[in-house]
Parts: structure tokens; sequence; C-alpha cells
């Protein structure tokens, strides 16, 4: 008998696949829920009677129901494995002790990579093609042409810089080559087939290729290694007019030397979905920052997330109840 702990809604929409998939390995299953009542627990004895936990976006973004499934993870002596709907597991500072415990944590990364993706690139071509300002100008009633030295450049010939050669940023190579941009990638693993960029470098090679970029995307994890590499350095680096659209984690650059270097005019403009504080402060000067897009951290806002989510903690249970290796299995540098 496994028992998973998940939200009432996994229940009632993927319950049946669930179990499906644990009987592939003649594993039954028994689910728990959480109490809904504010500050209420789970006891005990329920704890340890919790083999697996999905995290889905029901838990996550109800204070009550992520508070109390946080506690009765920590709280289980019988607790395996962990899975949660967002790929940042890390930043959540209780899989830490999970992990020494030696629980298996999955994500459920790549889920989201089109949207995500698809919200960045739809960011990419409002700088490209000036609707930034066909905006101010609407919500001035003002008639703005573009005409004369105020003419976009052609997107096809441009170099974009991509940060993050994994699940997101291979999509948003993909779509930046039907466009024709040259793209170049970073990542610590050197290029393999199939990886949709004209170039593959190392993280140590950015000082060199930062003058070389148009667009900088951001599609990186937050780790040691990439916290703040966006820097200053960085941004005297980049060609004068360059853009920066960040899709990934807002720690991973130097906000206020991003700024600095916006408002010199060095930089021509970014489209910015993750920030270092969030929800982004009233005051905070990227709100009005010209030629900046910002958007709430939402750029993977999707009706179709929870089903892939679900989909991979169906599928990893089958490979558990078979005894075959997870994936997406999620390993602390």
């Amino acid at each position: 008998m496994t028992t998973a702990l998940v939200s009432k809604q996994f229940i009632a929409t993927f319950g049946d696949a669930f179990k499906a998939a644990g009987h592939t390995g003649n594993k039954s299953v028994e689910f728990m829920t959480l109490p809904e009542e504010k500050g209420a627990r789970l006891s005990q004895a329920d704890c340890d009677r919790v083999d697996c936990v999905f995290i889905d976006r029901d838990l996550r973004f109800s204070e009550q129901l992520y508070t109390a499934c946080i506690d009765a993870a920590l709280a289980s002596k019988s607790i395996k494995w962990l899975h949660s709907a967002s790929s940042g597991v890390w930043q959540q500072k209780f899989m830490h002790p999970l992990a020494d415990r030696g629980v298996t944590i999955t994500s459920s990364t790549g889920s989201n990579a089109e949207p995500v993706a698809q919200t960045g690139f739809a960011g990419l071509l409002m700088l490209a093609r000036g609707f930034w300002g066909f905006a101010q100008g609407q919500h001035k009633h003002e008639w703005r042409p573009m005409r004369g030295k105020g003419l976009p450049l052609d997107l096809r010939g441009q170099t974009l810089l991509l940060i993050g050669v994994g699940a997101i940023g291979k999509v948003f190579a993909g779509y930046a080559r039907v466009f024709g941009l040259k793209v170049i990638g970073v990542r610590r693993s050197p290029m393999q087939a199939g990886d949709p960029v004209d170039e593959m470098h190392p993280p140590s090679e950015l000082p060199d290729l930062w003058p070389r970029a148009d667009w900088v995307v951001i599609a990186c994890p937050l780790t040691k290694e990439t916290r703040i590499l966006v820097n200053a350095d960085a941004f005297k680096r980049m060609k004068k007019g360059a853009y920066v659209i960040n899709i990934g984690r807002g720690e991973v650059m130097d906000e206020a030397a991003f700024i600095d270097a916006i408002r010199s005019g060095h930089l021509g403009g970014a489209a910015l979905d993750a920030h270092i504080q969030e929800p982004l402060p009233a005051d905070s000067p990227l709100w009005d920052l010209p030629n900046v897009i910002v958007s709430p951290h939402n750029a993977s806002a999707s009706t179709g997330n929870e089903q892939r989510c679900a989909e991979m903690f169906i599928a990893n249970f089958g490979h558990m109840a078979r005894g075959e290796p997870m994936f997406n299995v999620q390993i602390r540098e």
C-alpha cells in the first residue's frame, strides 16, 4: 500500500490515473488530504503513513494547505518521495532537510517550458517591433508612427545570447531561429545533437560573449554560480542598444546595475518577468523605466500546466512502482 498526500483537486481529476500507474507495479494506493481549517495540521500518526507527496498548484498557492503540507512532510518518518510542480525546488528551504534524510525529490521541470518561452519571446517581439512605444502612445491617445532613425532593425541576422539551454531555453531558441536570429547558447554541458543553437559555450566564456549579443536571454536556474551572473561588468561589455529578457530568476541579474544601464541609455530595453523582490514594490524604479516591460513572474501561466505536472507525477509513480529509475530527480550541487 502506498499512501499519497495530495490535493483534493488531484484526486478528483487524476486519482484514477494515479491508481492505474500503481497497478502496473502491483502497488495499491491510498490518498490522504490536508485539513483546510486555518492552523490545522495532520496528526503524527497520519504523517507517519505518508509515503509520497505531490505539491501541486492547489497546495502551493494556499497558505494553509502549503504550510500544513510542509509540516507533514518534515514530520513524517515514512516519506520516501516528494514531487513538486515547481522547478526551483532548492529555493524552498524545507526541501534540504528532506534530502538530507534520503527523500527523493523530483520536479515538473519542463512542464511549463512552452508558456514561459512564449512569454519571453512575446516580450522580445514587443521590444523589437516598438510596441512599448505604441502602448505608451495609446495610453496618452497619441499617434506614434516609427519613421526615419526610429525604424526598428530587422530581427533576421541579429545575435541572441541564451544563458541556460535547458527545457525553457531550447524552446526559446527554436522560436528565435524561426525568426532568423543567430543563437549562442551558454551552459556547463557541451553541445549535443539536437540542441537548437548555433554555438554552445561554457559560462567561463561569457566575458567574450556579452559584446556579441543584440539580445541577452536569461533562462537559467538560480544557483551559487548564476547568482548575479549578469552584473555591472556584463552590462558594460554588452553592445550599446542591447536588450535583456529575464524569464529565469530575478537574483541572476544585478537590478541596480541594470537600472543604471537603462538610465544611461547603454541598454535598449528589457522584458523582465523575474525580480529580486516579489511582489515588485510599488516604489521600484523598474515600473517606470523607458522601454522596460515588467510582468509579475507569471510567464508560466497556462491552463495546461496542471495536466502536464500531474502527468509527470503519475509517470514517475509508475516508474517507482515498477522499480524503475524516476526522471527529473533533483540533485543538490
